[in-house]
């Protein structure tokens, strides 16, 4: 197909208003799942009860069946153990019921002492569901803007190849010394393209995994109202029925464990590690133990592989192999998720979420100073503006008050209504909506006061981590806690970054007016925004 002027004009139109339309929410997505690369990295700086480094090596049984057997078990109660790892240094027990027979324990791997952590959402409960929801719940909203905009993305990125020509060519001749409009389209065209398998793969990836809620008879629709059947078909869920009769509970789940490690070990000719244990219908007469492997730690696909065994006989009811058709899905879900034991490949998508951040922003720096540039600062452009200072810079220094709250609240905290987690979240939520009205009043001065607000707001977190914990950089590093010297470095280079922008804005802004002036002098009566 010969790519026209014509058609190539028609993807630049596209590509601009669609860019324009969604590029906000956009960056908010690629920020927060940048975020969510080390949210368990950043839920141990927010939950110090959590910071010990403790070997997660040991056996199961004496941690966790003890509070088994003291809860109180009502008929077909569900159970949940998600053993400990290097990266979450506690075992997680939890029975799920209503509010008054919940039980939600957090257990120190090696003497099994409960862990009171501090009542925050974190970057879990808080950075990555906004990632996938935008927090917006009501009807699923929230989902399917996120799949708009990742649609988008897609469509931006194919129409962005169509539109220039020498993209690969024009990523070797970034120019920062040019011209700000020139230096932000080499820099919108450098990030686009070295992360480029990165853009395509997270917003196609993400799109797939949330198909069941955009297409939700699509899974189904051979099962008729057989839905389980599907369930297991599918998902490879078995789920027993409730028989009505009291029953044991199990006296061990290491044995459980043991036995289908040895089992998945001997399949895939490679040692594999058990990540979630369910007790099913615990009291009943149809109890059984689920063992899932569902994140492996040397593959990057997910597994959907499980056995489930009866509780009562240790008889295997249903041993889960995923199906040749699913495994393209459990690589894209295993590669979005990223839960596979690399630090390497981790770093590299945080650099790639960045990059991805810096591409959408770049993209509506240029749209404004390409209209600028003809001296013609319409509405539109103000606009825009306020927009995106309050989705960049604005969700950015939200993102850092929220670390601050989290320091800064005392356990006790309560107002409005409100308890310590929501009132973390409130601060959040507050910030980000002055940044957006500060930026309507600022206009491109906005810039620059985020910039500060910023890296103010990151160097009060380290310093609130160190006056509230004791945990500063230097002990933080010599007890080997390697995450919470890691978030507290970021949050240093965020406010150096942060600073360094804010310096270089005062010295562009300081001649703006000037070169504004010649601009509109220049301008030729009626003349039309570039595009």
């Amino acid at each position: 197909m010969q790519i026209t002027k014509e058609f190539r004009a028609s993807m630049t139109w596209f590509h601009t208003w669609l860019g324009i339309a969604l590029s906000g929410i956009l960056f908010v997505i690629f920020w927060m799942g940048t975020l969510t690369v080390f949210h368990l990295e950043i839920n141990k700086w927010m939950m110090p009860e959590t910071r010990s480094v403790v070997s997660v090596d040991g056996p199961l049984d004496p941690i966790v069946m003890p509070r088994i057997t003291e809860m109180q078990i009502e008929e077909a109660s569900n159970i949940i153990v998600i053993p400990a790892t290097e990266r979450v240094r506690y075992v997680h027990l939890r029975k799920f019921g209503d509010e008054r027979d919940a039980v939600d324990l957090r257990l120190n791997p090696q003497t099994g002492e409960e862990i009171v952590p501090t009542e925050t959402h974190g970057a879990s409960g808080f950075f990555y569901p906004f990632h996938y929801s935008l927090h917006v719940s009501w009807k699923g909203v929230g989902y399917w803007i996120v799949g708009l905009a990742s649609m988008a993305m897609l469509i931006l990125i194919v129409s962005g190849i169509f539109i220039h020509r020498k993209i690969f060519q024009d990523f070797f001749t970034f120019r920062p010394k040019k011209a700000a409009r020139r230096s932000t389209l080499d820099l919108h065209y450098m990030t686009a393209v070295v992360a480029l398998p990165f853009h395509i793969l997270f917003p196609l990836s993400g799109v797939l995994i949330f198909a069941g809620i955009y297409l939700p008879n699509a899974l189904f629709a051979g099962y008729g109202e057989d839905q389980q059947a599907g369930a297991k078909d599918i998902a490879g869920l078995y789920v027993p029925e409730v028989i009505g009769e009291p029953g044991e509970l199990p006296t061990s789940i290491d044995d459980f464990v043991i036995r289908a490690e040895a089992i998945w070990g001997e399949r895939d000719g490679q040692p594999a590690n058990a990540d979630i244990i369910r007790i099913l219908n615990a009291g009943d007469a149809s109890s059984m133990v689920m063992v899932q492997h569902a994140f492996p730690k040397r593959a990057i696909a997910r597994s959907a592989g499980n056995i489930t065994f009866s509780t009562a006989n240790g008889e295997i009811k249903n041993d889960n192999v995923p199906k040749p058709i699913w495994n393209a899905a459990n690589w894209v879900q295993g590669a979005h998720f990223m839960r596979f034991d690399s630090w390497a490949v981790r770093w590299l998508f945080f650099f790639g979420g960045l990059t991805g951040s810096a591409m959408i922003a770049t993209g509506m720096l240029f749209w404004m100073r390409a209209r600028i540039r003809k001296g013609m600062e319409h509405m539109s452009v103000r606009v825009v503006r306020a927009l995106t200072i309050g989705t960049t810079t604005g969700i950015m220094t939200a993102s850092a008050m929220f670390f601050v709250a989290n320091r800064m609240l005392t356990n006790e905290a309560a107002a409005f209504g409100l308890g310590r987690a929501s009132l973390e979240v409130a601060a959040f939520f507050v910030v980000w909506v002055v940044t957006f009205v500060h930026a309507g009043i600022r206009g491109k001065r906005a810039w620059k006061d985020q910039c500060w607000a910023m890296a103010s707001l990151c160097v009060l977190a380290v310093a609130l981590n160190w006056a509230t914990t004791g945990g500063h950089l230097v002990q933080s590093l010599s007890l080997g806690q390697w995450a919470v010297a890691g978030v507290d470095l970021m949050l240093i280079a965020t406010a150096s970054l942060a600073v360094i922008a804010a310096l270089r804005l005062n010295a562009v802004q300081a001649i703006d007016p000037d070169m504004l002036h010649s601009a509109q002098k220049a301008a030729l009566p009626g003349a039309l925004p570039a595009e």
